[in-house]
């Protein structure tokens, strides 16, 4: 997983029944956030609690909550919460958005500031009417890619690397590579091996 350093829209995944990926209820088990760009949708009373996980810090997470109202009545407001917890299972933040009265389309937007690199819990639940919402993450975050982890730095520019353990590569080969990271100067992503 790699820092993103662009603005980065994370929407929750397979919440349209024709496009349903796996979504987790199992706190201790949540779906690991890889899409970019998917939006969601609940039902009227809906009681679900779906449960996803991401990697932010250190740094600002900035975490964007957009809520439409769908129940087609003027004294319906549709509400989405989102409860975030770190590993050890305290709160880390929470907050939550109501659609306008007329289903009309509502923005909130959290910023955190965390110290280092922390594994999250995102938790999603719902109350009153039907809504369709969108969930937002940017700043200093890192999401798996379906395939594995994927980087998104910048040809040359300097990675962010932990100063202690052991970087280990697996070769398309195969074979296994490992690196004492406090050997490590620096490292970048280059377009092409440099020429000897």
């Amino acid at each position: 997983m790699k820092t993103l350093k662009a603005t980065l829209v994370v929407v929750l995944l397979g919440l349209f029944p024709v496009f349903a990926a796996p979504q987790s209820k199992d706190k201790d088990k949540p779906t690991p956030l890889t899409s970019a760009e998917v939006s969601g949708v609940s039902r009227k009373e809906d009681r679900r609690e779906l449960y996803y996980s991401f990697t932010a810090g250190p740094g600002e997470l900035v975490v964007t909550l957009d809520v439409e109202g769908l129940s087609g009545r003027s004294d319906r407001e549709s509400l989405v919460r989102l409860t975030f917890f770190d590993q050890d299972s305290h709160e880390v933040g929470k907050f939550h958005r109501q659609s306008g009265l007329n289903g009309d389309n509502k923005r909130q937007v959290e910023k955190y500031n965390l110290t280092k690199q922390t594994s999250l819990v995102m938790r999603v639940t719902f109350e009153a009417g039907a809504s369709k919402y969108k969930v937002g993450l940017s700043g200093d975050v890192s999401l798996e890619h379906p395939d594995g982890p994927v980087d998104t730095s910048a040809p040359g520019e300097v990675l962010k690397l932990p100063k202690t353990g052991v970087l280990t590569i697996k070769m398309r080969d195969g074979s296994v590579r490992t690196i004492n990271l406090a050997d490590i100067q620096d490292a970048r992503i280059e377009k092409e091996s440099p020429r000897r």
